[in-house]
């Protein structure tokens, strides 16, 4: 008896700590519910191993699992859900395993067989079980943390599904078919969960703040009025480009000095944005490197198909329009378009590209020009193209 309370004491400050770390760490960053759900199962679990100790009256045993059981596994397949990227659980799915906790609680204590008391709260934790591993096995691109958690959850349903034939039909004093009683399998499947719960929490809590991270870089890669990839961004690919072959293309919108100076700059960044959507539509690798400024990486692309691009940009972008903007006002852009190679490092082809938007501006704007060709073509070439 009293190595099963130490046992039961043991596993529940273990469960108990990793509840607090998750509201902890949910504390410091306030934005991953899913720490929050998680921190519900782990508090829910605890209790239940509380209420599960020899000393606890079986009816108050059976009352208390009822809800404490399914909740848990609920709070968890909530957690799972938020951390990979999904929505929480439908109305009708909550609104299923409510009633079956209801139904549990309305059979207990009126005389049906313990076995048919638990069944319907067991049906709800089995339900939110599955919800878990489908999940898990719906991630596309799954990482090691991912594989981790499914290897792990599945040892969970393991042990969730050795416990059904002995909670609450066994008697304390009954042996089984391995001629183990409660007691003892009691001690065994705890240590097991004792393994696996950590594993699981750890691995949640891992993928949880990995994705927080790539969120967070993500977002400082990313130009807030545009959505495009900003100058660092920009940079940090120049490094991968060390290798490789392709073409870079620099633009600039034409007069947006003036824009601002008529229009105001809420206009002009109304400008931006749509320049920008405009950008996002065929290139994945667009960044806005300046106020006006922007830049284009076409990996392993050669100069016609980078004059080609900078066509139908050129061509999306006089079809803007804004209503505090004059009609007769047009929007253009310039571009400078250089290649780059294993031979021709990617800054080169940058400050060449550089040059050739300077020498596309000084011949009047709304053009092309290529390194080292030089100018392209000129506006009306280029308008019929």
């Amino acid at each position: 008896m009293g190595e099963t309370i130490g046992i039961f004491s043991a596993i529940t400050g273990l469960v108990v700590a990793l509840a607090m770390v998750c509201t902890l760490i949910y504390a410091g960053m306030r934005s991953q519910s899913a720490l929050l759900w998680l921190s519900g199962a782990l508090a829910a679990a605890a209790l239940e191993i509380v209420v599960l100790q020899p000393s606890v009256e079986p009816v108050l045993q059976t009352t208390s699992v009822s809800i404490l059981l399914p909740l848990a596994y609920f709070c968890g397949s909530q957690a799972i859900r938020l951390a990979a990227g999904r929505k929480q659980s439908s109305g009708s799915f909550v609104a299923i395993i409510a009633l079956l906790i209801c139904i549990s609680l309305v059979v207990v204590g009126s005389g049906v067989e313990n076995v048919y008391q638990t069944l319907p709260y067991k049906l709800a934790a089995a339900m939110a079980i599955g919800d878990i591993l489908w999940c898990l096995v719906r991630i596309r691109n799954k990482s090691l943390i991912d594989y981790g958690l499914l290897v792990a959850v599945t040892g969970l349903a393991t042990i969730f599904a050795l416990r059904l034939p002995i909670y609450p039909t066994m008697a304390s004093d009954a042996p089984s078919l391995y001629g183990l009683n409660r007691p003892e399998i009691e001690r065994l499947l705890l240590a097991m969960v004792a393994l696996v719960s950590p594993a699981i929490v750890l691995l949640l809590v891992a993928k949880v703040l990995t994705a927080a991270m790539a969120s967070y870089r993500e977002k400082s890669e990313r130009d807030e009025l545009t959505d495009l990839l900003n100058r660092r961004a920009f940079e940090r690919m120049a490094t991968e480009m060390k290798d490789r072959s392709g073409v870079v293309i620099l633009c600039d919108i034409d007069h947006f000095k003036r824009i601002n100076d008529r229009y105001g700059h809420r206009v002009g960044d109304d400008v931006i944005r749509a320049f920008g959507q405009r950008l996002r539509e065929i290139c994945a690798k667009a960044a806005r490197i300046g106020g006006e400024e922007f830049a284009i990486l076409v990996p392993d692309g050669s100069l016609a198909e980078a004059v080609a691009m900078t066509s139908v940009l050129r061509a999306r972008l006089e079809d803007v329009r804004h209503l505090e903007i004059d009609p007769e006002h047009r929007l253009t852009a310039s571009f400078g378009v250089a290649a780059f190679s294993p031979d021709q490092p990617f800054h080169d082809a940058v400050e060449a590209a550089d040059k050739a938007l300077y020498l596309a501006k000084n011949a009047g704007r709304d053009r092309v020009a290529t390194h080292p060709e030089g100018l392209l073509a000129p506006r009306e070439a280029w308008r019929a193209a």
